[in-house]
């Protein structure tokens, strides 16, 4: 997936939460539940046969050709265009698309039916209204007749005759050609405004507005026109300003590439920093070692037959300087040989090499012979410390261990040997008082 396709994929997910915190349920997730149809039967009325009957589902007004029955209602007041508008954005395609919570309600009836007591459960068209009949008599008034309303009032459903375009790669791209990021507005703007600023222009389909962590407003939106001609326009305008500041504007994709340059940028920083810190640490670890270790002591030998043991190599240099300790076992293709002094593995290396012309000769097989030097004999150095530490602790485990065997060792031994003598003397008491009994018989 390109990143640019990631940006947006991720920007469409923050949308949607965003459009589900501008149009929180309410009451959670709690359902509406459906008016079921009751027969009153009077009092003494007795009824018999079988009801034969089915309950439908809300139809909206029809007349005899089928189409939705047109009532002259006039021309909608101030809120009621705002209830048009918000209700028109909730079932609008840009909205419906990401909208989860709204698309579920509309799976859960056949036909699309969602009830205006679940609709007046968001934010935004609850703060206009919760009057189902205020609410639904806005809708008739629309003129879009994207929206249906059923004959009481009481349910909703996007126009049947008005499908949801398909999410095509193409319809993703108009979308994204038509939005631009915007910034330069002051913090505390509410959403109203900023929706009123941009129709102004014409034709709006999403104003975005973008928060922080702590969900401030951060003074720049996404904003997607109408129309691409209208995008391209507000683009080009370099007049636009919002009460007199001016505003940046990007075009979304352009953004989004950017913010992914920008956030690999502060990553190969970030990671800069740390591999200098981490060079920077272990320089400072090789100066302490160095200040502890013996320099030119380590001979390293390849090439070892499988016959050689570690007093053959120890024997073999031990004309030349003092072995001090050597890293080999018994099939091992390697060894690492240390001498006692600075420098005495070039001495010993020299020497053994002028007495037998030029070679390392150990059981049969030439060795191939290398003094460490370097980050190869700091390396080994601190091998050979990390073993010693390991060692000791090791050996100081085992000794816990074994203070800890004793010693419950020596609590069970003293409880088996106070056991035996409390048995003992009850034994003795137990025999005494048989033999009391028996003089007091007599």
């Amino acid at each position: 997936m390109a990143e640019g396709d990631v940006a947006q994929e991720i920007e469409d997910k923050l949308q949607a939460e965003e459009n589900k915190m501008e149009t929180e349920k309410g009451e959670g997730d709690a359902k509406d539940k459906k008016e079921k149809n009751e027969i009153q039967v009077p009092e003494g009325v007795v009824i018999t046969g079988s009801l034969d009957f089915e309950v439908t589902k809300p139809k909206p007004l029809e007349d005899l050709n089928g189409q939705q029955e047109q009532v002259e209602l006039g021309p909608p007041n101030k809120i009621e265009q705002k209830i048009i508008k918000q209700l028109e954005y909730y079932f609008g395609d840009f909205n419906l698309t990401r909208d989860r919570f709204l698309q579920e309600q509309i799976k859960e009836d056949p036909d699309g039916w969602v009830s205006l007591a679940t609709m007046t459960k968001f934010n935004r068209l609850k703060s206009l209204s919760t009057s189902l009949k205020i609410i639904s008599t806005a809708i008739r008034k629309s003129k879009s007749n994207l929206i249906e309303v059923s004959r009481d009032n009481v349910y909703i459903r996007r126009n049947p005759e008005k499908p949801l375009p398909e999410n095509t790669e193409e319809r993703r791209m108009d979308i994204l050609n038509r939005s631009l990021y915007v910034k330069g507005f002051p913090t505390n703007v509410s959403l109203d405004k900023l929706m009123a600023y941009f129709e102004a222009m014409g034709p709006t389909e999403s104003v975005f507005m973008r928060r922080d962590q702590d969900r401030k407003f951060k003074g720049s939106v996404f904003v997607t026109f109408g129309n691409q001609a209208l995008t391209n326009k507000f683009l080009k305008d370099n007049s636009a300003n919002y009460e007199g500041n001016p505003l940046i504007r990007i075009p979304k994709q352009e953004y989004h590439e950017k913010q992914m340059e920008e956030k690999k940028a502060r990553r190969a920083e970030r990671l800069k920093i740390k591999q200098e810190e981490q060079r920077k640490k272990l320089e400072e670890e090789k100066q302490k070692l160095r200040a502890t270790i013996t320099l030119g002591t380590i001979l390293h030998l390849t090439n070892m037959n499988e016959e050689t043991e570690r007093e053959d190599v120890k024997n073999y240099f031990s004309d030349y300087a003092t072995v001090a300790w050597v890293d080999f076992d018994k099939g091992d293709k390697e060894a690492w040989v240390r001498f006692d002094g600075e420098n005495k593995a070039y001495d010993a290396l020299k020497e053994a090499q002028e007495n037998h012309d030029g070679k390392i000769e150990i059981n049969g097989t030439e060795q191939e012979a290398n003094v460490l030097e370097g980050d190869e004999e700091l390396e080994h150095w601190r091998k050979i410390f990390q073993e010693q530490q390991d060692k000791r602790k090791d050996r100081k485990r085992r000794g816990r261990d074994d203070r800890s065997e004793h010693k419950v060792y020596g609590v069970c031994v003293g409880r088996d040997k106070k056991r035996k003598e409390e048995e003992e003397e009850s034994g003795d008491d137990e025999e005494g008082d048989e033999d009391a009994n028996v003089d007091d018989a007599e």
